[in-house]
């Protein structure tokens, strides 16, 4: 049973009505259960028992302080991959030896930060980078913890822009030079080879990829075992799917025949047998998976409209505050605040005020009939909403509240205007001089 339910023909977010909520900060916001979370951690933690293991959450699914605090206060580790985040996860309260720092593209400040705070590993992804940060530990007369992130050139059957293991990816070193690097790694002076990663990609719906991956890992730790390089854990990486289309329950499914997500139930049952047999800690990065159903994007029906035979709900939200749909054309499932009974259904365009013809939430979507001021509810926006939203069209960004059985707090103010233009040397009076 999910925590965004209607009562007596209301939403509510845990016992907190969103429209309490609404009138409290103003729209539009997000919404985030605290049940939820705890919740879908215990789900991803509870089945690997005492089997040598860290959960590091992957910060840039939703980087709210207090969202990683809940997390990291039952034992999560994080994932991070910049400099900020880095900042953020040590702040919110996750040790540094529970850290990985992960990314393509780090830079010398971000890697001596990384060996500065201890972080239990750096995931290397090139060459030149391993040369990198064995220049720069060497000179700061310490060691870095490294593992190797290697491209398996596995189809995680997902979004193309969210396969991260094909062949060719940015991401990591290619299969056939893996062996390689790790005799390069083992090599150089100020490192520590520490273990091997993969992540090939996100909203993953079936165990088959993960499957290969892990095959993949096994073969690539026991090959290195007979190099006598021997490393202490093996990263699967994250991309857990989930159910988009089914957050609230409505009474309806949109699209029974869809593939649903296999959970981490299903998922260890098919790895861990391979993995386990390699004899070393395992990690794993959920970020989506931990955070998406937990939140919702609550928004304002500023006007309707017709054109050219179309209808159109107008949001005071935009692709500015979730940005998923446009960038990756996904789908989040949409429903009023209220219920009306009486209503005639329609199948609007449901769209943003930017001044962009991409800037939508769904395309001809049934929806009973809404007028100007009332509240629709996009789901699964905790995951990829704030963290992806921008000041674009000028517009602050929105507040993010945290709800606790019927109470609720803000965790981050909404945005003034001036954020615009604050840092750039200009007040809010003589603009145009």
């Amino acid at each position: 049973m999910g925590v965004f339910q209607y009562r007596n023909g209301t939403l509510h977010c845990e016992s907190a009505p969103l429209g309490r909520i609404a009138r409290a900060v103003g729209t539009p916001f997000y919404v985030y259960s605290k049940k939820r979370l705890i919740a879908n951690w215990n789900a991803a933690e509870k089945p690997l028992g005492k089997k040598p293991h860290l959960i590091c959450y992957a910060v840039k699914a939703n980087a709210n302080p207090h969202i990683i605090r809940i997390l990291a206060e039952r034992g999560a580790g994080a994932d991070i991959v910049s400099g900020g985040e880095l900042r953020l996860a040590l702040m919110a309260g996750v040790p540094a030896e529970r850290i990985l720092f992960s990314g393509v593209g780090k830079t010398d400040a971000e890697i001596r930060a990384a060996v500065a705070a201890g972080v239990y590993s750096l995931t290397v992804e090139s060459f030149e980078e391993l040369s990198a940060v064995s220049r720069i530990a060497s000179a700061m007369r310490k060691k870095a913890r490294v593992s190797i992130r290697v491209n398996p050139r596995v189809n995680p059957r997902t979004h193309p822009y969210i396969a991260t293991g094909l062949r060719e990816s940015k991401f990591g070193i290619a299969a056939d030079r893996a062996v390689e690097a790790f005799r390069l790694a083992a090599s150089l002076r100020g490192i520590t080879v520490a273990g091997v990663h993969c992540h090939i990609g996100s909203q993953i719906l079936e165990t088959a990829p993960f499957t290969e991956a892990a095959e993949f890992l096994a073969r690539l730790v026991r090959e290195l075992r007979s190099l006598r390089i021997r490393l202490e854990f093996a990263d699967l990486g994250g991309g857990w799917g989930i159910d988009y289309q089914r957050i609230v329950e409505t009474g309806a499914d949109p699209n029974p025949e869809r593939p649903l997500p296999t959970g981490p139930g299903r998922l260890f049952k098919a790895v861990l047998p391979i993995l386990s047999d390699a004899g070393i800690r395992l990690l794993f990065e959920p970020g989506r998976f931990l955070v998406a159903d937990a939140g919702a994007l609550v928004a304002s029906v500023t006007f309707t409209k017709e054109n050219g035979g179309r209808s159109f709900v107008i949001l005071d939200a935009g692709m500015n505050d979730l940005i998923r749909p446009s960038l990756y054309d996904a789908y989040h499932q949409i429903v009023p605040v209220r219920l009306r009974s009486g209503r005639p259904a329609g199948r609007p365009d449901i769209v943003g005020p930017i001044c962009e013809s991409g800037d939508f939430f769904a395309h001809d979507r049934p929806l009973a009939a809404v007028k100007r001021g009332e509240l629709l509810a996009i789901t699964g926006a905790g995951a990829y909403g704030y963290s992806l939203s921008s000041n674009y069209n000028g517009r602050p960004r929105a507040a993010e509240v945290l709800v606790s059985g019927s109470r609720f707090k803000l965790i981050r103010r909404g945005e003034e205007v001036d954020v615009l233009w604050n840092g750039t040397g200009f007040e809010e009076k003589g603009l145009a001089n």
